[in-house]
């Protein structure tokens, strides 16, 4: 499978400057914008920017500060915006894809940014790509963030008010669930007896987990709690594991802690259970804590396409609740599709 962990890029890295097509979507963090504010590309490069079309205060005013961000970097004629109307992720797809068809045939090395980009937005883009350039590699960009939702402060404060389980958190970025999305080709294959197995990788926005699970309802729930990579947020495993510990005590659960960064090792993980458990159980993936813990997700199922992907989607976002600041931004080499390590037999 190969190491798959992301390594820091700075201002003058010629990785930039490699880059024939730029993926971004417009979302409210700062670190969403940094990648295209900050970095130069080469004069042939095209910018696909997704463009977010909903009712969230302000949303018109951002897609605008991309749109002109991106004529300052880019000739107009290589300028593609693509909008996700709420949730209507087929025709988002369509019209992606007319624009990936319609790029010179010489452009193949696409950098992703997933930095302002949800779940499945994230594994239909990936997935668009890999399938029109199935021998390229592509680069995942990411854009940490310098403080999270809750804060430590606030993880503190809930810790002196409830103790060991967490019910009540401050308001995330995400609201309350508003429904359970499974489009094609991340169905996967459901047998017979409909037993599952839910891996969920777990986060901190317990609303979504808990829609989840009351939806799937598995007869066997793999919690998969990250673990940052930075020290000073080492809190955030607890606060996961706080808030997802009545699912430990009600439910036949399994749990492991895998790093929020390492692509290599939470697949590593999910492949290990699926071994164990593919004669017995379908498998179910719910990828609701990072990004790269997405992108690890979206990797598993192109090697074990029968495995189900399930995005809990929120009734909004809240703009005051994104993460703030910005501090490093990494790159991830993806092999091919064709040339990627695929399953054996």
């Amino acid at each position: 499978m190969g190491k798959l962990t992301p390594r820091v890029v700075g201002n003058t890295s010629s990785v930039w400057a490699g880059i024939d097509v730029l993926v971004l979507a417009a979302g409210f963090e700062e670190r969403a914008f940094q990648v295209l504010s900050t970095h130069r590309f080469n004069d042939r490069a095209h910018v696909i920017l997704v463009l977010y079309d909903n009712d969230v205060p302000g949303n018109p005013e951002l897609g605008k500060r991309y749109r002109i961000a991106a004529e300052e970097k880019f000739l107009k004629s290589h300028i593609h915006r693509v909008q996700l109307h709420a949730n209507d992720i087929d025709n988002f797809k369509l019209k992606c894809q007319e624009v990936i068809r319609a790029l010179p045939s010489d452009l193949g090395k696409f950098g992703i940014d997933v930095s302002g980009m949800p779940a499945h937005v994230i594994f239909a883009l990936l997935n668009l790509i890999r399938e029109a350039q199935p021998y390229e590699d592509q680069i995942c960009f990411y854009t940490a963030a310098r403080e999270y939702t809750p804060t430590e402060k606030e993880y503190e404060e809930l810790k002196r008010k409830q103790g060991d389980d967490i019910e009540y958190v401050p308001k995330s970025m995400a609201l309350e669930m508003s429904q359970l999305l499974v489009f094609e080709p991340f169905s996967g294959y459901r047998s017979g007896d409909a037993r599952c197995c839910l891996a969920l990788f777990a986060g901190y926005e317990l609303h979504r987990s808990t829609g989840v699970v009351d939806e799937i309802n598995p007869a066997v729930t793999l919690l998969m709690y990250g673990k940052p990579a930075s020290e000073k947020l080492a809190w955030r495993l607890d606060l996961s594991r706080r808030l997802h510990q009545k699912f430990e005590k009600t439910r036949r659960c399994a749990v492991e802690e895998v790093s929020t960064r390492d692509v290599g090792e939470c697949m590593a993980v999910l492949e290990e259970y699926y071994n164990f458990t593919v004669d017995d159980y379908d498998l179910t993936i719910a990828p609701v804590c990072s990004k790269m813990q997405t992108i690890a997700s979206f990797l598993f199922w192109e090697k074990y396409p029968e495995v189900q992907v399930t995005f809990p989607l929120p009734i909004g976002y809240d703009p005051d609740r994104r993460p703030r600041g910005v501090e490093s931004t990494y790159a991830l080499e993806l092999p091919g599709r064709l040339t990627f390590p695929q399953r054996n037999g």
